[in-house]
């Protein structure tokens, strides 16, 4: 058996974002084993002072919770959040979905730009 690894890039800007809206990524149409590679994110509008990435596994996944696959760090608006994530592996939901959590502290007016590179395995 062969095993092909296959590298992607998801790039997306996102509007209107509160403290526990999502974007859903979507590598296949069912589940995969996943490595994240590197995440970055910038607030580019809002109110937020700060934010938080988080990656979940399923849609309605909590902070703290098993469904959460990779936590962040507080970062503030005017930085760049850009951080290597090696060692970060998930498995996509049963529609072929992961889900990114962008954090901010407070408000539900921002706007992020990310990247994600990540690794099918």
């Amino acid at each position: 058996m062969v095993s092909i690894v296959t590298g992607r890039i998801e790039e997306k800007s996102v509007t209107n974002f509160g403290t526990s809206t999502r974007s859903a990524v979507r590598p296949s149409t069912g589940p995969l084993l996943i490595q994240l590679l590197r995440v970055s994110i910038k607030r580019t509008a809002g109110t937020a002072a700060t934010f938080t990435p988080r990656i979940y596994d399923e849609s309605a996944g909590t902070a703290g919770s098993i469904s959460q696959r990779y936590l962040g760090s507080a970062t503030a608006v005017a930085d760049l959040f850009d951080v290597v994530a090696d060692g970060a592996y998930l498995q996509t939901d049963t529609n072929g979905y992961f889900y990114l959590e962008p954090g901010p502290n407070a408000g539900a007016d921002n706007a992020f730009d990310y990247s994600i590179i990540y690794r099918v395995i």
